[in-house]
C-alpha cells in the first residue's frame, strides 16, 4: 500500500473506516466464493485486503484509546 493511500486511510472518520471495512470483508467473501469453483486470478488481492482491514481496525483501536485516555484525564 503506497503512503498517500495510508494517509488518506488514517485521516478518515471512524464511520468512513468502519464502512471501508465492511466492503473490504464482503470483497473478500466474494473472492473466496468464487474460489471455490475456479482459480482466482490474484491471490494478492485476499491478502491486500486483510491487512488493510486489519491497519484500519488498529487506526480505530488507537482512536478509541486515545478517547478514554483523555476521559480518565479530565476525571
Amino acid at each position: 500500500m503506497k503512503r498517500k493511500d495510508k494517509e488518506t486511510l488514517k485521516n478518515m472518520g471512524d464511520a468512513e473506516l468502519k464502512a471501508q471495512i465492511a466492503d473490504l470483508k464482503k470483497q473478500i467473501f466474494q473472492i473466496n466464493f468464487k474460489r471455490t469453483t475456479a482459480p482466482v486470478e490474484n491471490p494478492l488481492v485476499l491478502r491486500t485486503a486483510r491487512r488493510k482491514i486489519a491497519m484500519m481496525n488498529t487506526w480505530l483501536r488507537q482512536r478509541e484509546l486515545a478517547k478514554s485516555k483523555t476521559a480518565e484525564v479530565k476525571k
